[in-house]
């Protein structure tokens, strides 16, 4: 009977440790469509949407399988299900990061016509960089090998998870510990004033990002038009000139009929504009070309339009604190029923309570901050003395399944949060970044695939933070995550050295975060893109945002849309400038790497672009010989594989860029050519500083420019 009856108190254990974990996985169910539905444009297939909520699921459950792991080997009642659950979710994160979304990245991305095509694009893409990666892993195997004369070639599946998790270790305790002083730091400034000087200044760089991205979208379908005008009409690569013009009129905001319509000047185009058609690549260049500029486009708009809507919203709130009364704006007044208390309700708590909160919020932040910090620090004393607080509430929860849960998922959750918000805050990853209802569908495999890379890693930190990477208690209790983790030994350097003494590095990374000297080091050593957005900032974008939120609060106020002053008919009277800049020559990395013109094809090219101009004005026929002409005198020769890698010059003292060094660049920043300053200093006063020269002088809003509509 007592058999029986310890075996009944063990399943309804196991029922309320499934409980627990069926809870969360419906939670985490409604947070993943609600990510989707929210950032997702409407374009993305539901292949990748899939694959994408595939990758966030398993990142996600870790958060939830840790729980239930250490709780039953707390409780020494080993569980199937969590080795299954456990081998499942890590060799999933590692298929996915490492192979899967990287290849479906790159072909979501391509700009070829076929489904082989595409294919080959991304085996090609991404086999360089693995290939580069695996000879560098090659080599230092064999280092390992001869350090490390034990090793055995079943040793090496222990290794690569060693190799995996140190990556992961590394990358994110730099990325943890911005989050965990930043987040607290943020959640303290909660004055409306200080708000809406965060807003003004993203204001202003996203208005930048607006003109920017609205003149490359009208220069690449002035491309595609010109293109278009130039093939003949029996060309054999017609019916892809034709793909890419009718999908540049279905989903583009600047339409080629509106370009021809009103007209477009050949002499504003490069030489190298006019090459596209040449061949089949060249015409995926210049789709892919259109892809970019066409999300680049939406989402600088997007982005624009939602922090102007913030920065009115926090203008509102002060102007409603200033003179006491919490009316929301576009409420009727005297509106009654229950939908008019609530509003006032939820508007009156914007306006009042929300800064107390968010200080209080951040003052418990804090805490939990530095309990993190301590515990990260003490990692190297093995629990003798057990000094991690967490590990310690952990321990003393044993008589409360759910209770003990959720101290095991509170810190874990908290310090996945932290990595994944320092994680888009760098400015290397601005291209990819979610937008709302803008975001493609390669840039949310991007974020599924980073999710998925630190997904382990933080569980395996987690796990030594609270003592229970080994032998848990004098039971020989341990989790299933360890028994599968600490096969890493097999390189004690790097399976267990590591991740005891590296997270020692976290309190000097969070004093240089708090003291604000990351961002000053890093600039000195590293690219400025590896720098984190910061927003105490009071500079130039201040300033102009600020008149921008002004003038937008005035077009609100007059029916327009936001955004619409960025696109008025009369631009050049306030935005001068932006439209028709000269553009100088730029090679297009992505269609001329590993490309060599024949000599003369330079002149040729230009020839043909004046050809094209003259024909234009003189009729089709001329267009078609002219085009012909420069077609056949421009032919490509394919160059040696060591020039192609290695980009070395040809002999005539001009450097070539080689394949390794065009897949090293922004892939959505190839082919733009930059605006050509003149001599004599007079357009010093274009883009946004021109603007604002005279936005304030210039009181009529012109209707809508035919060829840049708002998205």
């Amino acid at each position: 009977q007592a058999a029986s009856t310890t075996a009944t108190a063990a399943a309804a254990a196991a029922l309320v440790m499934w409980g627990f974990f069926a809870v969360g996985l419906v939670v985490m169910a409604c947070a993943i469509g609600w990510l989707l539905r929210r950032y997702a444009a409407p374009s993305v297939p539901y292949i990748v949407l899939a694959t994408t909520a595939y990758a966030w699921a398993v990142s996600m459950s870790i958060v939830l399988i840790t729980p239930i792991d250490v709780w039953a080997a707390l409780k020494h009642q080993p569980e199937r299900g969590i080795g299954i659950l456990w081998r499942v979710t890590y060799w999933s994160t590692q298929v996915l990061t490492w192979l899967a979304l990287p290849f479906f990245q790159v072909y979501a991305d391509a700009g070829d016509f076929t489904v082989g095509g595409r294919c080959l694009t991304s085996l090609k893409e991404n086999g360089l960089l693995y290939g580069l990666a695996g000879a560098a892993g090659a080599v230092g195997l064999l280092v390992i090998v001869v350090y490390e004369r034990t090793l055995a070639l079943s040793d090496l599946p222990a290794l690569g998870m060693a190799l995996s998790n140190t990556f992961g270790l590394s990358a994110g305790i730099l990325l943890m510990g911005y989050g965990l002083v930043e987040i607290p730091r943020e959640m303290w400034k909660s004055d409306p004033g200080h708000l809406l000087k965060w807003c003004a200044h993203r204001a202003g760089r996203f208005a930048e990002d607006v003109l920017r991205t609205t003149n490359e979208l009208e220069s690449v379908v002035t491309i595609i038009v010109a293109n278009d005008k130039q093939m003949p009409r029996r060309d054999p690569l017609r019916p892809y000139m034709a793909a890419i013009s009718t999908a540049a009129e279905q989903e583009s905001p600047v339409k080629p009929s509106s370009v021809v319509a009103s007209g477009y000047d050949m002499d504003t185009l490069a030489a190298d504009d006019l090459e596209y058609n040449y061949d089949k690549a060249g015409l995926a260049a210049l789709r892919r070309r259109l892809a970019a500029a066409i999300h680049d486009f939406k989402g600088a708009h997007a982005q624009y339009e939602e922090v102007i809507r913030q920065a009115l919203d926090q203008e509102a709130i002060i102007k409603c604190r200033q003179l006491g009364v919490y009316e929301p704006p576009g409420l009727a007044a005297g509106e009654a029923g229950w939908r008019g208390y609530a509003a006032r309700a939820l508007w009156r708590w914007r306006c009042v309570g929300q800064p107390i909160g968010r200080k209080v919020m951040a003052a418990l932040l804090v805490c939990f901050s530095g309990c993190v910090v301590w515990s990260e620090a003490t990692i190297f004393t093995g629990g003798h003395p057990d000094l991690s607080p967490f590990s310690r509430a952990i321990r003393g929860s044993l008589g409360s399944e759910w209770g003990l849960q959720l101290l095991v998922m509170m810190p874990l959750a908290y310090i996945c949060i932290c990595t994944y918000f320092a994680l888009f805050r760098i400015n290397a990853f601005n291209y990819n970044k979610l937008l709302p209802r803008t975001t493609t569908g390669a840039a949310l495999m991007q974020n599924g695939s980073l999710m998925a890379r630190f997904a382990a890693p933080t569980c395996w930190n987690l796990l030594h933070m609270v003592n229970m990477d080994g032998v848990i208690d004098g039971q020989g209790g341990t989790t299933v995550f360890t028994q599968n983790m600490g096969t890493m030994t097999v390189l004690p350097v790097l399976g267990k050295h590591l991740n005891t003494y590296l997270p020692l590095l976290l309190v000097v990374h969070c004093l240089l975060i708090w003291l604000r000297l990351w961002d000053r080091l890093a600039g000195a050593c590293v690219s400025s893109k590896y720098k984190f957005d910061n927003d105490d900032v009071d500079d130039q974008y201040t300033e102009k945002g600020r008149l921008l939120i002004r003038k937008e609060g005035e077009a609100l106020a007059n029916g327009l849309r936001i955004g619409e002053i960025l696109a008025a008919d009369d631009l050049e009277l306030q935005l001068p400038g932006l439209a028709g800049r000269k553009r100088v020559k730029k090679n297009k990395t992505w269609f001329n790497f590993g490309r060599q013109q024949v000599a003369g094809s330079s002149s040729t090219a230009a020839a043909g672009s004046a050809g094209a101009s003259s024909s234009a004005a003189d009729g089709a026929g001329g267009a078609s010989s002219s085009s012909g002409s420069a077609a056949a005198a421009s032919r490509s020769e394919r160059v040696p594989m060591l020039q192609l890698l290695t980009g070395r010059s040809d002999g005539d003292g001009e450097a070539r860029g080689g394949l390794l060094s065009s897949l090293m660049k922004n892939k959505h920043g190839t082919s733009v050519s930059p605006p050509e300053s003149d001599g004599d200093g007079s357009r010093s006063g274009t883009g946004l500083d021109g603007i604002f020269a005279q936005i304030g002088t210039t009181g009529q809003q012109g209707r809508a420019r035919p060829g840049a509509r708002m998205p």
